[in-house]
């Protein structure tokens, strides 16, 4: 058996599903697709067998005729008995789940292709390990065998292609060099979150005039300037001027939860409770005299120590996305930079919410608002932030 080299952070291992214990359960609200292999494998079975699983499954009329999981009227997957178990779990083995239900929340993506591993944040448990650990995140190495590998590609959630980006030569090199300044500033706890995020901002803006210039040459030593400059307290003067670093635009936030209020029914007792944690009435949406003074208010009296949940989220969106690069249709550095910056922003304004509204730091409602959130924003073909 040949082994292989994938990187992993270190939390990867330490997952383990606590099946119908969990509170946002996979199984619920999601439509879960059947692949072939797995579809073959149901019709190789017994006829009243075979029969029994088609009754639970739909079939689309596209040209691709995709095999997805019925959901009942509570919104669950059909093959769920009465205790909350996957009745095709326990009467066939794992082997016949589908590749979905294998692997969740397992995210499997290549860069240069090397394989990576990492967990979604839409899973509640994965989402403790990763955002409650207050340790730097770091990657691994770790090997497999090369029939998982190749297993694996299957369910790739992107093969990253850095010529999209770099025509040069050093494209993976290029890459390689960003990730980690990038990871380097945003793990900068010397500077609070947002200002790091500003520091962030100006790294990729230089980045991106190096390459519209095809510069690409020059990319890898401005990474190692950025972060000399980390160590020698380069930033320390702006930063006694900007403290709080990248803007947060609440009206734009506004809007956005509205959207998302509108978009998805599963997230709107989120936003709801989040809102009227911040005083904001969701019937009109007018935010009170003097909030951003009570914001910060909030934000410091629960998030002043525990910066560490915000530096996971974002180290691990750079991470598992492929940033600054990533794997959308457009090669627009900045463009991925201000999503990074967007998707930051609503979960630092939903996090103090909740945490307001409960008048504690809850770690129950924390995770709620991040599963919640990448389930509505990752996991939906209504996506609810749209850069200009």
């Amino acid at each position: 058996m040949s082994m292989i080299k994938v990187y992993q952070p270190k939390y990867y291992n330490g997952f383990s599903c606590t099946g119908n214990a969990c509170k946002n359960n996979c199984c619920h609200h999601w439509t879960i697709n059947i692949d072939e292999q797995t579809y073959s494998k149901f019709m190789s079975l017994d006829d009243d067998i075979k029969n029994e699983i088609n009754e639970k499954l739909a079939f689309t009329e596209n040209e691709k005729k995709e095999v997805y999981i019925k959901l009942d009227e509570q919104k669950r997957c059909t093959f769920l008995n009465e205790s909350g178990l996957c009745t095709l779990q326990l009467r066939l083995g794992h082997d016949y789940l589908s590749y979905t239900c294998r692997t969740y929340p397992r995210m499997f993506c290549a860069v240069g292709g090397s394989p990576e591993c990492f967990l979604e944040l839409s899973c509640e448990e994965a989402a403790k390990l990763i955002l409650f650990n207050n340790d730097y995140m770091n990657f691994e190495e770790h090997m497999i065998d090369s029939d998982s590998f190749e297993a694996a590609k299957h369910g790739y959630s992107h093969a990253l292609d850095v010529k999209k980006y770099t025509d040069s030569d050093d494209g993976i090199d290029i890459f390689w060099k960003l990730r980690v300044a990038s990871v380097a500033i945003l793990q900068s706890r010397q500077f609070r979150i947002r200002f790091r995020m500003l520091i962030l901002c100006l790294f990729i803006q230089e980045v991106a005039e190096l390459l519209a210039a095809k510069r690409d040459s020059d990319v890898i030593a401005l990474a190692d300037e950025y972060m000399e400059r980390l160590d020698n307290n380069h930033y320390n003067e702006l930063y006694a001027e900007l403290p709080y670093g990248a803007e947060r635009e609440t009206d734009v936030l506004i809007d956005i939860l509205k959207d998302m209020c509108i978009k998805s029914e599963l997230f709107m007792p989120v936003v709801e409770r989040s809102a009227a944690g911040l005083d904001i009435k969701t019937d009109s949406w007018s935010i009170p005299d003097g909030f951003d003074d009570k914001y910060n208010r909030y934000y410091e009296m629960y998030f002043a120590d525990k910066e560490y949940i915000f530096e996971n989220y974002l180290v691990h969106r750079v991470l598992s996305e492929g940033f600054p690069f990533n794997n959308t249709p457009d090669a627009d550095i900045m463009g991925n930079y201000v999503d990074l910056l967007a998707k930051y922003n609503i979960v630092e304004f939903l996090l103090t919410g909740v945490c307001r509204s409960r008048m504690k730091f809850d770690k129950r409602q924390i995770v709620d608002c991040i599963t919640l959130f990448t389930r509505g924003y990752d996991h939906s073909a209504k996506k609810f932030l749209q850069t200009q």
